[in-house]
């Protein structure tokens, strides 16, 4: 069971890192509020990127096929 939970977290890992590298998701820090101590982190998920990317990756298994 803990080698499954590995290889599961390791996957997560792998596509976080895809996502990143490909611009599906991006992180982005606003302007602090001057005087506060809080800091507000802003993740953004482009899914028109990810239906894109999905789509040339099924082209291009579709030839690949042939």
């Amino acid at each position: 069971m803990t080698k499954i939970f590995r290889v599961l977290m390791v996957l997560a890992i792998l596509a976080v890192a895809v996502g990143f590298y490909r611009g599906w998701f991006s992180l982005s820090t606003p302007a602090a509020d001057s005087g506060s101590n809080k800091v507000n982190v802003e993740l953004t998920v482009d899914p028109d990127k990810v239906k894109s990317d999905v789509k040339s990756v099924k082209e291009l298994t579709g030839e690949q096929a042939k």
